[in-house]
């Protein structure tokens, strides 16, 4: 019983010392913002981007944005800090969505095959399949698809 109460003291020891940091590792692993807002304050925000859906039919969820970020890596034992990405990293950007979390679209579809959202380059338009998400995944099958695109500013 000693041997266990003492164990418990170190494990609360730890987790006091180190702000209880040291039991994750986002310590500069590959981030992504959340929000457009996360985005800006980090830095890192490039542009928001306009979509088209095919067919129109399909609906983007409520207050669903798409955006351009730079990559970026956490800081050490700390997700609010940012690190640049390192020489070795695979990409320049991503596109992001805001909020990041919830359903992309109105209705039970899901995004599936297509361009990635990581890339050193934006090409004019980046593409992805919209998938149904019901019946179960055996059965999906594509009923459109994602477009994004500059968006294109009114004079």
């Amino acid at each position: 019983m000693l041997i266990v109460g003492g164990f418990v003291i170190l494990i609360g020891s730890f987790y006091i010392i180190t702000g209880g940091k040291g039991t994750y590792k986002l310590s500069e692993g590959i981030g992504y913002s959340r929000t457009i807002e996360a985005s800006k304050k980090r830095g890192v925000f490039v542009k928001e981007l306009d979509y088209k859906i095919i067919p129109d039919s399909i609906q983007l969820a409520k207050d669903k944005v798409f955006f351009i970020e730079k990559g970026f890596r956490y800081g050490k034992y700390s997700a609010d800090k940012t690190l640049p990405l390192r020489e070795t990293d695979d990409y320049t950007y991503r596109i992001g969505m805001s909020p990041a979390s919830g359903e992309i679209f109105s209705g039970s579809f899901l995004l599936s095959y297509g361009d990635s959202f990581l890339f050193h380059k934006m090409k004019d338009t980046i593409k992805r399949e919209i998938v149904t998400k019901v019946p179960q995944y055996d059965s999906i099958y594509k009923v459109g698809e994602l477009l994004l695109f500059n968006k294109k500013f009114k004079k």
